[in-house]
């Protein structure tokens, strides 16, 4: 297998007309998103592969480094048989934040990481009450409104009830994202439908 020596190597841009970024280390990417993080739409991050015999970027300490910026993960990919992809953004205002980033923001204001723009996402988040809404979702919660649908014919609820976890999780992150209560409505419907 022939490894590509540089990030020079691949297409300037790529699917989504994103750029590829291959940073060498954390620091160059710390320092490609300082640059960018205001004026990008986001990048693809492109990382050696396990097999590559190369050392790559920890996917962890690359979305740490992205919260710090207001930015998160999204998309994997491949480039070649080399390298990987992630697609890394700017977080919108209604984009979701799980515990565990909640947890790294924690970690990385404590540490002195956080810069000003990963601290207005966090405070955008806070204020449209996007930070914690994922909390019901993680913990399997299930809503009044599904749990009305649920009990309106045992053989749902004992359906739900057998349903994996990360299927829940699903069921559950496509009512709290729901933009409206006829959304909301048509989806607990789906979601039924879906158990028989």
């Amino acid at each position: 297998m022939s490894v590509p020596a540089t990030a020079s190597d691949h297409p300037a841009t790529w699917k989504f007309d994103f750029p590829v970024y291959h940073p060498a280390d954390l620091a160059a990417w710390r320092a490609w998103l300082a640059e960018h993080h205001a004026t990008a739409r986001g990048c693809w991050v492109a990382s050696w592969r396990k097999g590559s015999g190369l050392d790559p970027v920890p996917y962890a300490d690359l979305v740490e480094e992205a919260l710090c910026w207001g930015w998160i993960d999204s998309t994997v990919n491949t480039l070649d048989e080399a390298r990987g992809l992630q697609m890394m953004t700017p977080r919108k205002a209604r984009s979701t934040w799980t515990r565990l980033n909640r947890r790294r923001v924690e970690a990385l204001e404590e540490q002195g990481r956080m810069t000003d723009a990963g601290r207005r996402a966090v405070e955008v988040a806070k204020a449209n009450g996007w930070w914690t809404i994922l909390e019901p979702v993680e913990d399997l919660v299930v809503p009044d409104d599904l749990a009305a649908a649920l009990d309106t014919d045992p053989a749902l609820r004992a359906a739900w009830e057998r349903t994996a976890p990360s299927a829940r999780k699903q069921a559950l992150l496509s009512l709290v994202t729901a933009a409206g209560a006829d959304t909301r409505a048509r989806r607990i419907a789906a979601v039924c439908r879906g158990l028989l």
